[in-house]
């Protein structure tokens, strides 16, 4: 009997403690808190222009204290800004030295193990490398090894420097870091795109340049304690923001501080502001208080809360650690389809090239002889014996640039690859059916090649055309140096946003595989075709 009781009593404390943990997750002391005290302390940085700067008043002022001001006049209270720095912002959050930060924080994992990441984001951050005049360069590859100035703290310290092999110089400020730019310590500072546009405005920095393009780009999101995550501040918070990008608040308060980026923003508005057919909004919470998954960034979203193939790609990552990013992340995962897309397109026109521009030099120059033929004959050796890849630059960075220059035309990138491609492989067509139709000579005197009696040398020609036109399948990929965004383009920028370099080659090498071995089926198909029409036809 006692311990029939004592179990009913453990029953009785086990329901109270469930109970009050239901109650309790929905509940926000850090909210009670500021109402008690009417105020909301936000932790700002000053060195962050224009998000955030010391005005000629010594006043916090830019697109972030605009933001703080709002939420606070929205919760009914008054706003308090505490100075923070990159390295102890989150220190300060977790101390409870202030309730929220609003302080150019990138949303990525590792901080949503360490503090709750309002959603949606308020705006995005990119980041790029500011040069000393003469050392300025336009892609990423071109500064490995170089001694680049940093902040310490910057979430994309690590992946850049493990990414692009960056020796960062690592200092405490932004103030620093610039100092020891403009001393020569260094021939570059990695920080945040916005950040480092608006100080090449100012005229102390008016000879230095940014033109690489922007990496990791991601967006910048409010945080709170990690103990709040979905409590009512949370909500609360969330609820605001995603008013805002409705309303077009944020956009606004963006072009009115000078921020150059606006492309993100303007993607939120709409997507925030799409309705139903009834009239209501699209983006709303699910029963478990987060945002429904076609809202959310697809890296913050589990398996359970999505759908399809998305679901998918979640549930491989999260069971297996394989990060999948292309599957689960639709923005990804268009990139990566559209990279195919255009490997097939480069491909049928090479292929198109190539037979069309054989076929017609072979037919051509057959039975010929004096100079024109003997110029023919040279110009597809040339073709034959150039490298595609050299042939790229040649046209596109040499021809291209004096029409550009002189003429203001720009040549097209993908008919410059497709052409490149297929007259390479031209001059292996037009060699193989010519030598066939002397072959066929040896027993059909006086035959010529005629487009309308190609058959009779096809059992002869079709082996070394197919082994031509599957070789060029696979040299497809080279177009990615004259930036077309092929399917090994689309993988390079992929790794470079997510760092997953193994698993990204990996896919890489299985579709490229499969590619070769789908087009290798047609070729054989077309050859098993052609032959037997070529044998029927022939006497």
């Amino acid at each position: 009997m006692w311990n029939s009781a004592f179990l009913k009593v453990l029953g009785l404390i086990g329901l109270l403690l469930v109970a009050l943990a239901a109650q309790a997750a929905g509940n926000s002391p850090a909210l009670d808190s500021i109402r008690k005290n009417g105020v909301l302390r936000v932790g700002v940085k000053t060195d962050f222009s224009p998000f955030n700067s010391l005005n000629a008043q010594g006043e916090v002022v830019g697109f972030e204290s605009d933001i703080a001001a709002l939420i606070a006049q929205r919760l009914g209270v008054a706003l308090k800004k505490v100075s923070i720095t990159t390295e102890n912002r989150f220190q300060k959050l977790e101390l409870g030295d202030v309730d929220v930060l609003i302080a150019t924080v990138g949303d990525t994992p590792a901080r949503r193990k360490i503090a709750t990441a309002i959603e949606p984001g308020y705006n995005e951050t990119s980041v790029n490398v500011l040069f000393k005049p003469g050392d300025a360069v336009d892609a990423w590859s071109k500064i490995r090894h170089e001694t680049i100035c940093a902040v310490q703290g910057s979430y994309f310290n690590k992946p850049m420097s493990e990414r692009y092999l960056l020796e960062l110089q690592n200092y405490k400020t932004v103030r620093d870091a610039q100092l020891a730019l403009h001393d020569g310590q260094c021939s570059g500072f990695l920080y945040a795109t916005a950040a480092l546009a608006n100080t090449s405005k100012l005229p102390q920095w008016q000879d230095y340049t940014m033109p690489l393009p922007n990496a990791l780009i991601t967006p910048m999101a409010i945080f709170i304690s990690r103990n709040e995550r979905g409590s009512e501040l949370d909500l609360a918070l969330g609820n605001i923001v995603a008013e805002l990008h409705r309303t077009g608040w944020l956009l606004e308060a963006n072009n009115k501080w000078g921020i150059a980026s606006t492309s993100w923003l303007t993607a939120q508005k709409a997507l925030w502001s799409e309705r139903d057919t009834g009239g209501l909004y699209k983006c709303v919470r699910n029963n478990s208080g987060n945002w429904i998954a076609a809202c959310r960034s697809a890296e913050n979203v589990s398996s359970t809360e999505a759908a399809g193939v998305q679901a998918v790609g979640l549930w491989i990552k999260e069971q297996l650690g394989v990060d999948l990013n292309f599957v689960y992340d639709p923005y990804d995962r268009s990139q990566f389809l559209q990279g195919i897309g255009y490997t097939m397109l480069l491909i049928t026109a090479g292929v198109a090239v190539s037979l069309a521009l054989g076929l017609a030099t072979a037919v051509t120059v057959d039975g010929h002889s004096g100079w024109s033929t003997r110029a023919i004959h040279a110009i597809m050796a040339y073709g034959r014996l150039t490298p595609p890849l050299l042939m790229m630059y040649l046209i596109f960075f040499g021809f291209g640039g004096w029409t550009m220059h002189q003429f203001g035309i720009k040549l097209p990138a993908f008919a410059v690859a497709a052409f490149c491609s297929g007259y390479y492989t031209a001059g292996m067509v037009m060699r193989a059916f010519l030598e066939a139709a002397a072959h066929v000579r040896t027993t059909e005197a006086g035959y010529r090649l005629r487009l309308r009696r190609l058959a009779p040398t096809a059992q002869y020609a079709s082996w070394p055309v197919k082994q031509a036109l599957i070789n060029l399948t696979k040299q497809t990929m080279i177009a990615s140096a004259i930036a077309i965004p092929e399917l090994l383009s689309a993988s390079s920028l992929l790794i470079a946003e997510k760092g997953n370099i193994f698993v990204t080659m990996t896919v890489l090498l299985i579709t490229f595989y499969l590619i070769t071995s789908l087009w290798t089926r047609l070729f054989n198909y077309v050859e098993k075709t052609w032959l037997h029409t070529g044998k029927a036809e022939r006497p």
